[in-house]
């Protein structure tokens, strides 16, 4: 790939004309600090690959902004290019690289190479904070202290994040809006992984038909608490909390609590190349329902169990990610459901490649039916559940391409 060749240039520029020297003040007062700003970069597989170097998510707090963009070349590939942007101490001190990526290249070989050149563009930024000295020339860290334990984070690893938005359409014989507005907070360590996060989406149609007005009214509220805890490279514990109301599915309210294990056969620093996992959940699950349901229960609660196998390759091949997961009620084992989410890209040769994404179930636990004949209308606006014993959907296609592969030139004119 061309991002070899344009490192060892890079490099030997570099160790030929080293930075100026900088006074002993200026030297070791902090390690930098960078923001990513690229959509198309894989952050955990940098930050997995980089555990020595500080990232911040708001650049206000950045010594370097790393400003990735991208357009496409004459031959169908993407070119990339990298910015860095000297703030704070390093204001003037801008560098920028380019990379380009063939069309026939993968998710993994793209990234691999977004990380050689992130590599290249931290090492000026070291050596004038004093800190190369701590680097291998491979960009990798003499000591086990990753950036997380050299800065002091008064947030204490915690991230909020609060998303409020809607959608509206409008005609003149219908309309419909939704709004949705959703609260999470997560806290992430190598010990535990933290997440609570609690949601509301309403949904409205309008039909009008000589001045007689037809409603659909669908509302969905649902909060989740999650612990998981790390037991091993390998092992790890959770404990779920989950509150639900969903109008869809003639729920008034649902409470259900659940722990599981889970084992990887692969240590879980591998999770960015490969995972194939096996877990198992126990649990309760209580249900009051809108609607008298088709077994004439208008509550009950029910336990529970679950098991799910998942596997997730990034290769330079391609990624896989298939998960197959079944569950089903104690007291009564006819009331169960299998599902099956599986998505894959694999490149076959050079230029032809094959993807494809389906998610299917086998439906016999759907309690929550409520009794009675549904009306045109319910089945028109799609007002409740219907009955059904399975659910698929997918895509799938091939890509083929030919032609030159060496037209780098970016022409974006109209």
């Amino acid at each position: 790939m061309k991002y070899i060749v344009q490192l060892t240039i890079f490099f030997v520029l570099f160790l030929a004309n080293p930075c100026p020297v900088f006074s002993q003040e200026e030297i070791r007062t902090s390690i930098p600090k960078f923001f990513i700003d690229c959509e198309d970069c894989d952050f955990t597989f940098v930050r997995q690959e980089l555990p020595f170097i500080s990232f911040v998510r708001d650049p206000k707090l950045a010594d370097v902004h790393l400003l990735v963009s991208n357009s496409h070349t004459g031959s169908g590939g993407t070119k990339y290019f990298l910015n860095f942007i000297g703030l704070e101490k390093f204001i003037g001190q801008d560098y920028q690289f380019e990379f380009i990526a063939n069309q026939s290249d993968t998710e993994d070989d793209i990234r691999k190479g977004l990380l050689n050149f992130i590599k290249a563009g931290i090492l000026p930024y070291y050596s004038k904070t004093g800190f190369l000295n701590d680097l291998e020339i491979d960009i990798k860290e003499k000591s086990e202290k990753s950036a997380t334990q050299l800065l002091d984070d008064p947030w204490k690893k915690w991230v909020f994040q609060i998303e409020s938005g809607g959608e509206f359409q409008k005609e003149e014989s219908q309309n419909e809006y939704s709004l949705r507005t959703e609260i999470r907070s997560d806290k992430i360590t190598d010990a535990w992984k933290t997440r609570m996060e609690a949601s509301y989406e309403i949904q409205r149609e309008n039909f009008f038909d000589g001045g007689e007005r037809i409603t659909n009214k669908q509302d969905e509220k649902q909060i989740q608490a999650n612990f998981i805890k790390s037991l091993s490279s390998r092992w790890s514990l959770g404990t779920f909390a989950e509150y639900s109301s969903n109008t869809y599915l003639n729920i008034s309210n649902s409470f259900s609590f659940d722990a599981a294990v889970e084992y990887n056969f692969y240590p879980w620093a591998e999770s960015n190349r490969r995972v194939l996992s096996l877990a198992y959940a126990a649990g309760l699950q209580s249900f009051n329902y809108k609607e008298e349901t088709i077994y004439s229960k208008l509550d009950e609660s029910l336990a529970f169990e679950a098991a799910r196998i998942r596997l997730e390759l990034v290769q330079p091949w391609g990624t896989v990610e298939t998960s197959l997961e079944g569950r089903h009620f104690f007291n009564d084992l006819s009331k169960y459901r299998l599902t099956l989410d599986s998505e894959f890209s694999v490149r076959l040769t050079k230029q032809l490649s094959v993807y494809s994404e389906i998610q299917s179930e086998i439906i016999h636990d759907q309690l929550y039916l409520p009794k009675g004949d549904s009306s045109v209308e319910d089945l028109l606006l799609k007002r409740r559940k219907l009955a059904t014993t399975y659910e698929i959907s997918g895509e799938m296609g091939i890509r083929f391409t030919f032609g030159s592969a060496f037209n780098n030139v970016v022409n974006e004119r109209f």
